[in-house]
């Protein structure tokens, strides 16, 4: 099971041998591929040869590119590698409207429910139960959008009343690093179970190759708003050891299915619990993930 995130900050060559990530620098490094889910390369001075880029797809890990204030700009990820896709996409693309608006409600159910979770533990009971409110009057397919409802409070809320999404400052910064790693992991396995990342549950943007993406990141967004509520301000840098703390919530505890489990492992459940809510016409056999104060999981 892959549970390591490197993140390359400096001029670098990766290179494979004998099935290890060779990575030199000043000094040379090397880990199992098997390892590695994801790969940020944070600078332009990377040589990586397409070798190792096939090993890489052939271990299905997840590689993200930066842009020059070092925010993920691009992602590989792994092509075909579901031995019956075919079979698979036609039952993404057969989807009932009616099973996507179910699907869609658990999913901001569990978004809204987690959103108060974090309100919570920062100590901010009245609106967290106010939250909690709104998810048990999601309707199917949210029409009467208690999502952005929910949003509004909730935002003000955690970051204060002037806090804004579209606003170019350090917590922004850090919230929209982090759902790109998210959504990168999310990427990697849906593509692993067969689907195509561009058919979404409810995003459905003919621009957007990743809407199935969007869709499932929603209950996991609380996640990266809880570290950033916690560890960042005003004053805080965006420099490379916040950075790899937001890559490392990949390895953050999160209880589904009865049990504690990493973020990408319960990425992972997710995406498998989608294929059998899928074969079985039931919207309930989706899984999603419940938040916990973080924790760095502990791989036995």
């Amino acid at each position: 099971m892959s549970w390591r995130s490197v993140v390359i900050t400096q001029p670098t060559k990766l290179s494979i041998k004998n099935r290890q990530l060779q990575i030199t620098q000043d000094k040379d490094f090397s880990m199992p591929l098997e390892d590695i889910s994801t790969i940020v390369l944070e600078t332009p001075q990377i040589s990586l040869s397409s070798k190792a880029m096939s090993m890489m797809a052939d271990n299905k890990i997840v590689m993200y590119s930066c842009d020059d204030k070092h925010l993920p700009n691009g992602i590989f990820i792994p092509f075909a590698c579901h031995s019956r896709q075919l079979k698979v996409i036609n039952q993404q693309l057969n989807c009932s409207e009616s099973f996507n608006k179910r699907c869609w409600q658990r999913i901001i159910i569990s978004k809204i429910t987690n959103q108060a979770k974090v309100l919570s533990l920062c100590d901010k009971s009245i609106m967290s139960e106010h939250l909690q409110n709104l998810a048990q009057n999601v309707n199917s397919g949210d029409t009467k959008n208690k999502e952005a409802i929910a949003a509004k409070g909730y935002f003000s809320s955690l970051f204060g009343r002037n806090f804004s999404r579209n606003f170019e400052d350090i917590c922004n910064t850090c919230l929209n690093y982090g759902y790109s790693i998210i959504r990168g992991a999310i990427a990697r396995s849906i593509v692993s179970y067969g689907y195509l990342p561009s058919i979404g549950i409810h995003h459905k943007s003919e621009l957007n190759n990743y809407n199935l993406a969007d869709d499932f990141i929603e209950p996991f967004r609380p996640i990266v708003d809880l570290w950033v509520r916690t560890n960042i301000n005003e004053n805080t840098e965006f420099n490379k050891f916040v950075r790899a703390e937001l890559v490392n919530l990949l390895n953050a505890d999160v209880y589904i299915q009865g049990k504690l489990q990493s973020v990408n492992n319960a990425i992972n459940i997710m995406v498998a619990s989608y294929t059998t809510a899928i074969n079985q016409n039931d919207y309930k056999k989706l899984e999603l993930p419940e938040i916990l104060p973080i924790k760095i999981h502990s791989y036995e």
